[in-house]
């Protein structure tokens, strides 16, 4: 355009004018200037900043490399802008004053929900996966029962139990660490049972040699307060002595247990320990022992016995499992109690099968809970302004991205510091936080507020037990088919 009549500027003026506004116009922002152009790529208006005021296109063709693209996406998801910093602030001293602001439009003030969650399940799953974390595990520890004491190493199998340790968020290292000296071979047996021979008492006196006189009778406290006073008067003295020998056979009966478990704890040794015969195990044990044995003595004297007429009785085989996994059928492949049991000791070792599941499919998952939370929260606080559902999915999108970084400080403070009752403290927190969130998100009473808050959280928290349990079984069942192979 040429300068107005009267004007001392020249044409060369003008001109260099109009490409200082040029280069302006390119260089305002961060896109490559080779990727722009002054007129619009779709309706070739004429343009005047980034977006195009005709259509509205961005001024830019993206052609450029992958890599170029993917540092320009990450570099706008962690921007580390005031303004980003100031979203996060507000979202932890004022829950609900952003989500509120940015779904009533002021959102130049505020970073969006979508790229605050974006950022925090990157950094959250991302750090879950480089360091090898598990969402949860199992371990176990070989412990000795109660009444033996003495280093697990030296106690018999009977004398031993398992004890799970369950766990959330530990590093494999970690749990490495853990089981370093765990004897998984002496697992895998005790979760296979630890076969004894048991005495079988079907309730006949006369097998053990005993005759049941009326002293007899009257000593071991079977007749005749075996009857109730109010009875007494009904019965006669013949009804009277059935009544005590039927409640004598039920004290031998329970005599007979209590040493076949006794036998369980201790082993088919425990004779020879108390005679100290051929016995190898240590005194800890050999006490322990006997002190198992005392109480049951002390019965069987007083009902006119001895351990020596119980051995009299036949025997059976019995195993005392650690765990009664079952058997079942599943894809057409069935599983016996042996396989399941090789499957617990394998998780024991490796507990990153429970959570290959877990470890593909929740960053995807939990994305897809946000509108799950959000047509929820619509269920319990409806508004004609305020409360519609892209109310609710703006409030639901800032919930989800608290929580992350929440369970971020958790993992970091469980796996980095001595801390401990993480887990509850968090649980805690979010109790806290989310009623006070929609309390500033949707302006209702306090009653209402919390009843919604809470029956939200727990159909929420019901639909990811249901998740996370499907795909930790989908886990378990595909590492048994492998085991099929």
């Amino acid at each position: 355009m040429p300068p107005p009549p009267g004007s001392n500027e020249s044409f060369g003026e003008t001109e260099a004018a109009a490409v200082l506004t040029a280069e302006t116009l390119l260089s305002q922002d961060n896109i490559p200037d080779e990727n722009q152009k002054l007129n619009c790529h779709a309706c070739d208006v004429e343009l005047t900043g980034l977006f195009c005021h005709a259509c509205g296109q961005k001024n830019d063709d993206y052609r450029r490399s992958i890599l170029s693209l993917v540092k320009e996406t990450m570099a706008s998801i962690f921007s580390l802008e005031n303004r980003m910093w100031r979203t996060w602030a507000k979202l932890f001293t004022k829950p609900g004053q952003v989500a509120r602001e940015y779904a009533d439009g002021k959102r130049t003030s505020w970073t969006s929900p979508v790229r605050i969650y974006l950022a925090l399940s990157i950094i959250l799953f991302g750090y879950i996966g480089l360091t090898e974390t598990r969402i949860f595990s199992i371990r176990t520890d070989i412990v000795p029962k109660s009444g033996f004491t003495g280093p697990v190493e030296a106690l018999p199998d009977q004398s031993v139990s398992l004890k799970p340790d369950f766990g959330f968020f530990r590093r494999q290292a970690g749990i490495d660490r853990l089981n370093k000296g765990t004897d998984f071979e002496r697992v895998a047996k005790l979760l296979k049972g630890t076969p004894t021979d048991v005495f079988v008492f079907n309730g006949d006196l006369s097998a053990l040699g005993i005759t049941p006189t009326d002293e007899l009778l009257k000593s071991s406290d079977s007749w005749p307060e075996s009857v109730v006073n109010d009875e007494k008067s009904s019965l006669t003295p013949l009804e009277l002595r059935e009544r005590a020998i039927e409640n004598y056979t039920d004290k031998i009966a329970d005599a007979v247990n209590d040493y076949n478990q006794v036998l369980l704890l201790s082993g088919n040794k425990a004779l020879e320990a108390l005679s100290e015969t051929d016995f190898s195990e240590t005194d800890e044990v050999q006490q322990a022992i006997q002190d198992a044995f005392l109480p049951l003595d002390k019965n069987l004297e007083k009902l006119g016995i001895t351990r020596e007429i119980i051995t009299t009785l036949p025997t059976e085989l019995r195993s005392d499992f650690a765990f009664d996994l079952g058997q079942g059928q599943v894809n057409g492949v069935r599983f016996s109690q042996t396989d399941m049991q090789d499957l617990a000791n394998q998780v024991l070792r490796n507990p990153a099968m429970l959570n290959d599941g877990l470890s593909k499919y929740l960053p995807r998952i939990m994305f897809l809970m946000m509108p799950f939370a959000a047509i929820i929260g619509l269920i319990f606080i409806r508004g004609k302004t305020t409360a519609l559902l892209y109310d609710h999915l703006v409030h639901a999108t800032y919930i989800h991205a608290v929580t992350f970084a929440f369970l971020l400080i958790l993992i970091l403070l469980s796996q980095w510091t001595p801390m401990t009752g993480l887990m509850q403290i968090f649980l805690i927190g979010l109790t806290i936080y989310l009623p006070i969130s929609a309390k500033n998100m949707f302006k209702r009473g306090w009653v209402k507020t919390i009843f919604a808050s809470f029956s939200i959280a727990s159909l929420y928290g019901l639909a990811m037990f249901f998740v996370v349990t499907i795909l930790t079984a989908g886990s378990m069942v595909r590492a048994l088919e492998a085991s099929q192979i």
